[in-house]
């Protein structure tokens, strides 16, 4: 196999930015973006959970709110991966919800229990999750 049919085989495929509407720390209402990768077959790999996407924002807009320094709070999602080197591949997750906000926890939960059903990740389960607080 050339190098070239090598990266075209392990290529992922990135699928698109979803708008989030993420409540600051001071409750303060944004909109982020959301990465939502995908693997060569167009399989969701990262998980893109139905607490995240109550919070999705439909628009035409391309703009997105400038948050400075902002650093959103987040989980670190590693999974199991066939095609790296390292054996992982890790993606961010949003946490859009107040941490006083019910769903916030409920959102880490939808996380922690999601199966992928992509090819490219085993086990097809979260082998860690990493959380990060609102940063500035």
């Amino acid at each position: 196999m050339t190098s070239a049919e090598r990266i075209k085989t392990l290529k992922t495929i990135r699928g698109k930015d979803l708008k989030i509407r993420y409540t600051q720390d001071s409750f303060e209402d944004t909109v982020i973006s959301q990465r939502q990768f995908y693997d060569e077959n167009g399989v969701a790999i990262a998980p893109v959970t139905p607490k995240l996407l109550e919070r999705q924002v439909v628009t035409n807009n391309p703009i997105i709110a400038k948050v400075g320094t902002l650093e959103p709070r987040s989980v670190s999602v590693c999974f199991g991966s066939k095609v790296n080197k390292s054996g992982e591949s890790n993606f961010k997750v949003f946490i859009p919800y107040h941490p006083g906000d019910a769903g916030h926890n409920e959102q880490i939960q939808e996380v922690l229990n999601y199966t992928s059903s992509s090819q490219s990740v085993e086990p097809k389960s979260p082998l860690r999750l990493t959380y990060s607080g609102e940063n500035r």
